[in-house]
């Protein structure tokens, strides 16, 4: 079921509140009515009311992978998406849908929306200028509500960096995987929205010139925002780098000491094995002799100390 309710300021400046009954308020210059779960019935009803081509009907029941801008001859569709994330998941998105015309301006949305509300509690500001100033400010919040989002994923990649050259844990790879996701999600949902911004800005249907400077400086923010993840991809992929270098010098190190091992045990292994042939005559020491067995020992014993005495000096251990 629909939940709509309609904003307008009345004569004297009051800003006003209402339901269906007053989707086109006497004595108002223009009106905002914003739908909560809209369905067909009270989309017909809006179709019908302000001509509404039936494409943005279906568009606001359909849910949109990317933000979009459509120019009609009575008025405007823009569909936003609005980031969200939760720790260890990937980027989702809720789905903002704006219809403006010269005299209302109807935000389509599912469930609450924190910049509607925020808006909404000063809508004789909102309502004052005209629809344009309102959907600038509506626009200015998602994109602002964005900016701690990407900071964040920011802030994760130099904790996990610092923390990879200290020990590498599992669960850093794994969430580096997660911040690399979240970033290529985030550079999808922008990228088309600041396209809809540069829209906005050569549009030249509104009565207040003014307003475009102010579409144009969301769209600088948004370019900022865009250069932020670009430059969070890249140090992500720092990140890995980094890893894998120190896996890379960690398998080393111990590919270098059983290199050691294996050497120091390879003229202890020929002695050995010299001596357990079963050959006895001229060997030496005598095998019946009892100082025999510690002199071998004490040779093969005598090797390796001197073999790793020279590694050191060689700082190859």
């Amino acid at each position: 079921m629909s939940e709509v309710v309609v904003r307008w300021l009345d004569g004297s400046g009051v800003v006003r509140s209402g339901g269906e009954e007053n989707l086109q308020p006497e004595n108002a210059a223009w009106a905002w009515i914003d739908v909560k779960d809209p369905d067909v019935e009270t989309l017909s009803t809006l179709t019908e009311l302000f001509e509404m081509h039936p494409l943005i009907a279906d568009d606001i029941l359909h849910n949109k992978r990317r933000a979009k801008l459509d120019i009609y001859l009575n008025g405007s569709f823009l569909v936003w998406l609005i980031p969200t994330h939760r720790q260890g998941e990937n980027i989702s998105t809720h789905e903002l849908d704006v219809f403006m015309s010269d005299t209302t301006l109807i935000t389509f949305h599912n469930g609450p929306d924190t910049a509607v509300s925020a808006v909404a509690r000063d809508a004789r500001q909102a309502l004052s200028r005209g629809p344009e100033w309102l959907l600038h400010g509506l626009l200015d919040l998602l994109v602002d509500s964005s900016l701690p989002l990407v900071d964040g994923m920011g802030e994760e990649l130099s904790v996990l960096e610092d923390s990879m050259l200290v020990e590498l844990k599992e669960n850093d790879v794994k969430r580096l995987h997660e911040i690399r996701r979240q970033l290529v999600r985030m550079h999808r949902l922008i990228a088309p929205e600041r396209d809809v911004i540069r829209g906005l800005g050569r549009e030249r249907g509104a009565k207040d010139e003014e307003i475009y400077r102010y579409f144009q400086d969301i769209g600088d923010h948004m370019s900022t925002l865009l250069d932020s993840i670009e430059t969070y991809q890249d140090v992500g992929a720092s990140v890995m780098d980094v890893y894998l270098s120190v896996q890379n010098n960690r398998m080393n190190l111990v590919m270098k000491q059983l290199t050691i091992v294996a050497t120091l045990f390879m003229p202890l292994t020929f002695i050995s094995g010299m001596y357990g042939m079963n050959v006895t005559r001229g060997m030496w020491p005598p095998v019946d002799a009892w100082w025999s067995f510690p002199l071998v020992v004490g040779v093969m014993a005598a090797i390796a100390i001197g073999m790793s005495v020279y590694f050191k000096k060689k700082k190859w251990m």
